[in-house]
């Protein structure tokens, strides 16, 4: 199937009964498979009217504690910002898919990585964070959504998977999960609203506080976001103990950096790399405890540069970081040879 398929097909089977869309290219696929699959699980996709509409189904759908999906692209992403930030402030869950297109503004529908700032720092104002998965394969997208599922219930808080659009569209292979509704593992009495039949007095779900009240929100927030940062990050990464030089690069960037591995070792240059498949929290740690013997980090995006600085927070003047990247095609914008290419510079100098 398309990655966008295998994207719905895990939802479904992860027990997400319900699916609020607006139609944008190269996300659709969701929807429309959604709307064909989640009947048969009891569940409905609803096409809503805009994409601020469909932020808004999701957050008043989370308020009765029930998990549901959206899926778009960054123009529609944009949209929802205010939706979202309400939804970390009330803390309550949801599961996005953003297939990254070109941008600034309405962009082009070629895929890109340029939805690595807003993801990870937010496109509605407040501090708060939501948690972002990357994966570089339709057999990850199956594999890490009961997990999405459980950190979106576990920390109440929206979960966003990032893909970019060429793999969101790239036809391959996947093992699907057997169906588990993973609500089922989760208590949302305590703070879903069902009606007045099981609450004595009326329901009161919101993101605005007085100014005491803001303050201890703020923390309590705070402190959530500090565990989350703590126990949620996830990496892989290979060869990196007697690497030289470490090329780091998420999605499909960060598929290819293993043949890229494979490649230059054959040669006998000592190279490793390290995929962030959390982009927030992001993994600091991966980069802190590199060794000694790496001398430097290249860090390839298809976009102008967005990873690459919390690559250079994380070593903190350490290592010298280089950065490749271009932005927007069908096909991804750094090819092996010349990842390779700047690996070979770099090791040259």
């Amino acid at each position: 199937m398309k990655n966008t398929e295998t994207f719905a097909e895990s939802l479904a089977r992860c027990g997400v009964k319900y699916h609020f869309a607006y139609p944008i290219t190269p996300a659709t696929d969701v929807m429309k498979r959604m709307a064909v699959i989640l009947p048969q699980y009891g569940g409905e996709m609803m096409q809503m009217e805009s994409e601020i509409a469909v932020s808004s189904a999701l957050a008043g759908a989370a308020s009765s504690g029930t998990l549901c999906a959206t899926s778009s692209s960054g123009p529609g992403v944009t949209l929802m910002h205010e939706a979202i930030g309400f939804m970390c402030a009330a803390e309550l869950p949801c599961v996005m898919f953003d297939s990254m297109r070109v941008g600034p503004g309405d962009g082009d529908i070629l895929g890109a990585q340029s939805d690595y700032f807003v993801a990870t720092r937010g496109g509605a104002h407040g501090d708060y964070h939501v948690i972002v998965l990357a994966p570089s394969s339709g057999q990850e997208i199956a594999d890490i959504m009961p997990h999405g599922i459980r950190l979106a219930y576990t920390y109440r808080t929206p979960v966003l998977f990032v893909l970019d659009g060429v793999s969101a569209q790239m036809t391959e292979s996947a093992t699907l999960p057997a169906y588990n509704d993973y609500s089922a593992e989760f208590d949302t009495s305590g703070w879903a609203f069902t009606g007045t039949q099981d609450h004595p007095k009326r329901a009161l779900i919101t993101g605005s506080y007085s100014h005491e009240d803001g303050y201890v929100m703020n923390e309590r927030l705070r402190a959530k976001y500090e565990v989350i940062r703590e126990n949620e990050p996830m990496w892989e990464s290979e060869q990196v103990e007697d690497a030289e030089l470490v090329v780091a690069a998420f999605g499909i960037h960060g598929r290819m950096c293993r043949d890229l591995v494979t490649r230059m070792r054959a040669q006998g240059r000592k190279v490793g790399f390290i995929r962030p498949i959390t982009l927030w929290p992001f993994p600091d740690k991966a980069f802190s405890a590199l060794p000694e013997s790496v001398k430097n980090i290249l860090v390839v995006e298809m976009n102008h540069g967005q990873m690459v600085d919390d690559v250079r927070l994380a070593v903190n003047g350490r290592i010298p970081v280089h950065f490749l990247g271009k932005t927007g095609g069908d096909m991804p914008m750094n090819t092996l040879a010349e990842m390779v290419a700047e690996a070979e510079r770099i090791l040259g100098e």
